[in-house]
């Protein structure tokens, strides 16, 4: 089948996909032979469902996004049967749970790069309302990214009202039960996603669709640490499915946990929360200098007072080393206890 769009010609190659208003293909442009991913939308459909609104919401927040975590949306048309939708060709299919577990360096290689998604939307005040393993594609490169804008929504104010939308086994307490939500149903998803990625299965079950609504509302997660699983990964997990919204952590939060941090350190990953943290930090209380105990590693051409001289400017026989003065007269804090489960202490500061 040819598709004319946009004063180009794309040849269909095969389906990849299909949801509740049409299919996705692999097509390829005729002229530059470049391959994409084609979303033909049946305007029958949409008329059926009275969809019209949900599609042009989906096509205005996707065709916002620039971000490598997120499928690259390149343009979209439509005749007088369907809409077209031309996205970015991701070869390597959808997330799926491997045959043998993930490691948990292999966990985190794979959540950050959702993370780093979702935090984009959030930051641009989208929540997507619909991460799961189908909806997070790999590029042939292997990077990670998200798809599927069909439930998104641009948040104007919060809290917002609840539409029961999305896959059962994903959604929080609060969409179940219809309540209104924020953002926190994304950092839930997450949480899912996470636990997924740990055991292959999720968190919770049900023999039909009313029990496991009833199993996500009232039943409480217990993770049992085994091999090779640290207690920080366990307590994020924890965090992020605490059944009360306003407990459970923020995209910027999960950045600043104590399993997300290490990881970064660890893969050389940039954490810019980590570090407007630390900068906020600095601004808001005066931070004392170390001791340098080597001249070595003195700023040349800088007077600065060592013990060698006393106070009339006499040399002392004690050895080289910097005084420090502290300007800080604030109280002592208290130690910070970088653990998920005392969620509200953890980060009220921040």
């Amino acid at each position: 089948m040819i598709i004319t769009g946009c004063g180009n010609f794309y040849q269909t190659i095969k389906q990849l996909g299909s949801g509740s208003f049409g299919s996705v293909y692999l097509v390829k442009d005729l002229n530059t032979q470049y391959e994409f991913a084609c979303k033909i939308i049946s305007k029958h459909l949409i008329n059926m469902y009275n969809a019209s609104q949900m599609i042009q919401s989906e096509i205005a927040i996707h065709s916002s996004c620039n971000h490598k975590n997120i499928v690259k949306f390149y343009s979209y048309w439509e005749d007088q049967n369907n809409i077209y939708i031309l996205l970015e060709y991701c070869s390597k299919g959808h997330l799926i749970n491997p045959k043998t577990q993930f490691t948990e360096d292999e966990v985190f290689q794979i959540f950050h790069q959702i993370l780093s998604g979702v935090d984009y939307l959030h930051q641009h005040n989208i929540i997507h309302r619909d991460l799961k393993f189908e909806n997070v594609l790999i590029h042939e490169d292997g990077t990670l990214k998200l798809c599927d804008f069909g439930w998104a929504i641009k948040v104007q104010q919060l809290p917002v009202e609840n539409v029961m939308c999305g896959t059962t086994e994903y959604m929080p307490p609060e969409v179940v039960s219809k309540q209104v939500l924020d953002f926190k149903v994304d950092t839930w998803s997450l949480g899912v996603i996470l636990y997924e990625l740990l055991h292959g299965s999720f968190p919770f079950n049900g023999h039909n669709q009313l029990e496991l609504i009833q199993n996500i509302t009232t039943n409480q997660l217990l993770i049992f640490r085994s091999d090779g699983v640290s207690e920080d990964l366990i307590n994020l997990i924890q965090a992020l499915l605490i059944k009360n919204p306003e407990l459970r952590p923020t995209v910027q939060q999960i950045y600043l946990c104590k399993w997300v941090k290490t990881n970064m350190k660890t893969h050389n990953i940039f954490n810019h929360y980590e570090n407007e943290s630390l900068k906020l930090k600095v601004k808001q209380k005066n931070i004392a200098l170390k001791v340098v105990h080597d001249v070595k590693y003195l700023t040349p051409n800088k007077k600065m007072k060592t013990s060698h001289d006393d106070v009339d400017g006499k040399s002392t026989n004690s050895i080289n080393t910097i005084q420090s003065i502290s300007t800080n007269t604030s109280p002592k804090q208290n130690k910070y206890v970088d653990k998920f489960f005392n969620f509200i202490e953890l980060f009220k500061n921040f």
